[in-house]
């Protein structure tokens, strides 16, 4: 093999490794990028202009030239290559750069032979191809790429090492040319592998940071045999109480989906269509507590065609859910409260008339014999008027007188009425009491909620039981709550509870929450209804102001 076609051999592979780099850089624009492309320029421009009179030719000028070319080409490539990994150039290797081409430059002009002035420089331009390559292989990424640009850099730098004893070696001349060429060819391929293998990285950690950092459940279900969870970020312990591994199938999915929502979840899992969709649905939390999601899912198919995976994020939409349920409870109260300023006065009017014609006729010796059915009127007619009274609570224009008072002084207040309603029904009243600050209410309100929550919580302990009514703090909030011990509230009723003229009881007028909502609501307070067999607790919650 000759000489000429060894270069030539160098000068491709250093060309493409030129493409290469520019490829890279025109679509990515990364400074290491840059930094690389102009290292293999430098050393094209070597490999053309210099190397031809450097082995057939002995000129100063173009001997410096070569070690010239030689340290910016080398230190290049290492700054691009530190960059990439994320680190600093040493400014020892400017120094070591420096050092080497003086001492070179220095044998050059003292014409000493090749194989004595070029040591300083071999050393450099070798350590520098081996220190390259250990920074490759100790780049967080695996893969082929890799491997081959990190072995390829470190025998590239052993058989720089070697430049001074062989190079004077006629028949192995042309042979380490083309070696140095195969090498950088090598280097070239391997290069583009490691940028695709280390942006596929770099997308894969930035893809598992998110998930296992933000507040939704992101998961991938596997619909090819085995069938199951291939993902679930952490973030399912928020949402369920469940660890990730905790939830490995379909099967245990269900378990802890409210059993009116899991046909849904089952209908949905064997009718699975292309388009992306929404699918809210409620499930149990590990602590007892009913937690509203919404999925988002997208199907993936294999090279088959058929469904090969479920991609999807699950987020909890309680708060959502409860605000609009808030405010389509507000919104009927409005439209009660509307009525009721508009309508109610107009009743009282004729009623009061009519009562007081009643008391009149019923005052007379002529009626005596009706007494019975005048005092039935009259009290139907009250019971109309406390209606009305009820209805007017609705309004949500009336006026309130909002003074800073303690909420235990109120309960106080009012627990010898409560007891004595309560005795009748063998209820034990108990007050657990903490010592809570004073805050901003109107205590007539609040008397009225009170007793209407436990006017409740009697009525639903017909045989007896304990009505407890405690306050505390929690934080930035003031918290009342009855709790009684009857048998709970239905998931029907518990939907539409607060909704006016809505009533399980024979008789009643299905005001009484809606009024405890009204009233909450004037006060900048927020109703909280948890209930089971065992009983049901309705919290008034107040922020502390």
């Amino acid at each position: 093999m000759s000489i000429e076609t060894a270069v030539t051999t160098n000068m491709i592979a250093t060309l493409l490794m030129v493409f290469a780099y520019t490829y890279l850089y025109l679509q990515y624009r990364h400074a290491y990028l840059a930094k690389w492309v102009a290292a293999w320029g430098i050393y094209l421009v070597r490999v053309i202009w210099v190397d031809k009179y450097f082995f057939t030719q002995s000129f100063e000028v173009m001997e410096i030239l070569f070690l010239l070319l030689s340290s910016i080409y080398i230190l290049l490539v290492i700054a691009g290559t530190v960059e990439f990994a994320g680190k600093k150039l040493s400014k020892v290797w400017l120094i070591a750069a420096l050092c080497a081409f003086l001492l070179s430059s220095a044998g050059v002009f003292a014409h000493l032979p090749f194989r004595f002035y070029s040591i300083p420089d071999v050393i450099f331009v070798g350590s520098a191809y081996i220190a390259t390559g250990l920074v490759f292989w100790r780049l967080d990424i695996i893969g082929l790429g890799k491997l081959l640009v990190s072995v390829a850099f470190i025998l590239l730098g052993i058989h720089i090492y070697d430049m001074p004893f062989l190079l004077s070696v006629t028949w192995f001349e042309p042979w380490g040319v083309l070696i140095d060429g195969m090498l950088k060819f090598v280097i070239a391929f391997g290069i583009i592998l490691v940028f695709f293998e280390s942006t596929k990285y770099e997308l894969e950690k930035y893809y598992q940071l998110l998930a296992e950092n933000t507040v939704d459940v992101v998961y991938r279900y596997r619909l090819t045999w085995p069938l199951g969870f291939e993902y679930i970020s952490p973030a399912v312990k928020l949402l369920t109480g469940y660890e990730a591994g905790d939830l490995k199938s379909i099967r245990d999915i269900l378990r802890i989906i409210h059993p009116e929502d899991r046909r849904k979840i089952k209908g949905f899992f064997r009718s699975l269509s292309t388009n992306d969709g929404f699918v809210p649905f409620r499930l149990r939390h590990k602590n007892g507590e009913l937690v509203w999601a919404e999925q988002k899912y997208s199907l993936f198919f294999g090279q088959d065609g058929k469904p090969a995976s479920l991609d999807g994020i699950v987020r909890d939409v309680t708060k959502r859910v409860q605000l609009e349920q808030d405010v389509a409870r507000l919104d009927r109260l409005n439209i009660a409260g509307q009525m009721a300023a508009n309508l109610a006065h107009e009743v009282r009017n004729p009623l009061t008339t009519v009562r007081g014609y009643l008391q009149l006729m019923g005052s007379r010796k002529e009626f005596h014999h009706f007494k019975d059915q005048f005092f039935m009127l009259l009290e139907e007619l009250d019971r109309t008027n406390g209606i009305i009274t009820e209805y007017l609570s609705l309004s949500k224009d009336k006026l309130v007188d909002i003074k800073r008072r303690n909420i235990n002084d109120i309960v106080r207040a009012l627990h010898p009425l409560v007891q004595t309603a309560a005795v009748v029904s063998k209820i034990e009243v108990r007050l657990n009491l903490a010592k809570v600050p004073d805050i901003y209410l109107d205590d007539k309100e609040i008397k009225q909620l009170l007793l209407n929550l436990t006017r409740n919580a009697i009525e639903a302990m017909p045989d007896g039981g304990l009505l407890e009514i405690t306050t505390g703090v929690a934080g930035p909030e003031v918290i009342l709550t009855v709790r009684d011990q009857g048998p709970g509230i239905s998931q029907a009723i518990l939907r539409n509870l607060g909704k006016p003229f809505l009533t399980t009881k024979e008789g009643g007028t299905g005001l009484g929450l809606a009024i405890c909502y009204r009233i909450a609501n004037r006060q900048n307070a927020k109703l909280k209804i948890e209930t089971g067999q065992d009983g049901t607790a309705i919290s008034i919650v107040f922020r502390k102001q």
